[in-house]
């Protein structure tokens, strides 16, 4: 430091000039907009997060469109990449750290291709879906002295049927206002009805519903989706000799079960046009019917229509004397002409001895005509099974090519089922904890991911089973496999939850103690039908 002169002392103070810091120059905000962007490609999400909130210049640019593409990018897409083992070492490079092109997305390319997609958004809501952090409101179902209804989740809406109200649906996003309804008996003058089953399917924009009754008909309905306009189609005689317990809708196709398990499959194409007297309806054509003298509740039915061949399936329970209760599966294929190619049968009982799945199976074993009995596996292993279970399942959920079922020993089961043009079989087979009470719901979807609740409706879980499958049959460690607990971020501690949305909606089926079941779930929202203090309640818990 220079020392100061005396003839410049003046007796008099000097005041040192301040200089501004040079380490506190904004030359940030300088640059143009394309070096900040090229700058924030580099930061992680919580960065990016703060820069949006310095000023409205970073806000906009903080949110750029590709910069959270990128981001999707690297945290779901590329390690799921990572975990396919037909993917190419090219495109997994260590160099390659974002590719733009849709082939490279798996699966979540549909969201590459559109144009206005809101990447930030997907962002949120795939982070908020694997942490299960959500919001929380409720719809109240009032409870009138009638018969029990059914709801169904399909694209956002949710349909409830019975005899008193009809059929109505709703919208997840304001599920307190009602859409449309129709009454079940409007189209012609019968008896009241109780409906027992209900299956919706989306065709385009439309919505097409099937409602199963208690004297063996089922009605045909459709959801104009542009105009919210419910109509009716046709009505058809499904089961003479007893109601319709259960269905699969996917349009045109209709697969039912009745009271007497008899298993139907239609092509309902026939009775879409209505020349306006109710004697002209043509009736659906019956593509297969078989006789299903051993199923036990719970079961399943699962539609799949591709563009050769339709595979109708069933999956049933049974018991093993090996290894307790175990699982039937029945597939049946048909041409779409409706010839029937191919009737076969797989169970999981090898899967739960820890054995290997056939290569092939001999001719003798594919029967064009045959009923659903279990195929028990020959030559099995001694020794205790690695699956066992003493008790049948609470629940299952089939949506090819997984296989879920819950218990009441506080876990859940995945199996893999495999279908070729040659066999049927289930591969492997693992335990899935992370419930502390009997699990009493449980769904899947055919992209791996699925929803399980506890029987008293306070536990619920969302699952990523997609990670799992090549640690099937093995004892290889799972980190997921505990799945993720919704927390609601606005949904208190112990009974103070927040306030329902009151809105008379009709009955709700209450008939597994206090919960009836997972209603559905989509990429944003999941659904459940419980019930608190004696009032119906349905939850929404939306991750957007």
């Amino acid at each position: 430091m220079l020392k100061r002169r005396r003839g410049q002392d003046s007796g008099q103070p000097h005041k040192r000039l301040r200089t501004r810091d040079a380490g506190s120059l904004d030359r940030l905000s300088r640059l143009s907009n394309e070096l900040l962007l090229h700058i924030f490609s580099f930061l992680p999400v919580s960065s990016l997060n703060v820069c949006q909130r310095l000023s409205h210049r970073f806000h906009a640019l903080g949110g750029d469109s590709e910069l959270w593409k990128r981001q999707y990018y690297s945290e779901w897409v590329r390690p799921r990449a990572r975990r396919l083992a037909n993917v190419r070492r090219s495109t997994l490079s260590a160099k390659t750290d974002y590719s733009p092109k849709v082939a490279t997305w798996f699966d979540h390319g549909h969201l590459a291709q559109e144009a206005k997609t809101n990447w930030k958004g997907q962002y949120r809501l795939r982070h908020n879906w694997s942490r299960g952090l959500c919001r929380f409101t409720e719809v109240e179902f009032p409870q009138p002295p009638c018969p029990p209804n059914l709801v169904r989740f399909c694209a956002g809406f949710v349909f409830t049927v019975d005899s008193a109200y009809g059929l109505r649906a709703w919208t997840a996003r304001d599920p307190a206002s009602c859409l449309a309804t129709i009454s079940l008996t409007a189209h012609c003058e019968a008896p009241p009805v109780v409906p027992t089953a209900l299956a919706v399917s989306r065709v385009e924009d439309e919505i097409k519903i099937s409602v199963g009754l208690d004297n063996g008909y089922f009605s045909l309905f459709v959801l104009n989706l542009g105009k919210s306009d419910l109509r009716f189609q046709s009505s058809h005689v499904g089961c003479s000799n007893g109601a319709i317990t259960a269905m699969a809708l996917s349009s045109p196709y209709l697969l039912m079960v009745s009271q007497h398990k008899d298993l139907t499959l239609y092509n309902l194409r026939r009775g879409s046009q209505q020349t306006g007297k109710t004697g002209d309806i043509q009736e659906p054509r019956q593509l297969a019917s078989l006789r299903a003298e051993n199923i036990v509740a719970p079961m399943t039915l699962s539609l799949r229509v591709s563009t050769s061949d339709i595979v109708a399936t069933v999956v049933y329970s049974f018991f093993h004397i090996g290894c307790g209760w175990s699982l039937g599966i029945q597939e049946l294929r048909l041409g779409k002409d409706g010839q029937q190619l191919d009737s076969r049968l797989a169970t999981t009982v090898d899967s739960q001895y820890g054995l290997r799945p056939p290569q092939s199976l001999p001719q003798s074993q594919k029967r064009r005509h045959s009923t659903t009995r279990p195929v028990h596996s020959q030559g099995l292993a001694s020794g205790t099974p690695t699956i066992l279970h003493q008790k049948p399942p609470t629940s299952m959920s089939y949506s090819h090519p997984y296989l879920l079922t819950s218990h009441a020993d506080n876990t859940l089961t995945m199996y893999l089922v495999v279908s070729t043009s040659d066999n049927l079989f289930v591969q492997g087979g693992r335990r899935l904890w992370g419930h502390t009470s009997s699990v009493s719901a449980v769904q899947v979807t055919n992209r791996g991911k699925a929803v399980s609740v506890s029987a008293r409706g306070d536990e619920i879980r969302i699952w990523e089973l997609e990670m799992a499958i090549s640690t099937l049959g093995s004892r290889k460690y799972f980190k997921e496999e505990n799945g993720v607990q919704l927390s609601p971020e606005n949904k208190q501690n112990g009974d103070s939850e927040a306030a329902p949305v009151h809105h008379h909606l009709g009955s709700v089926n209450h008939t597994q103690g206090l919960l009836q079941g997972c209603v559905g779930f989509d990429e944003e929202r999941v659904l459940l039908l419980r019930e608190k203090t004696g009032t119906q309640l349905l939850g929404c818990y939306d991750f957007t």
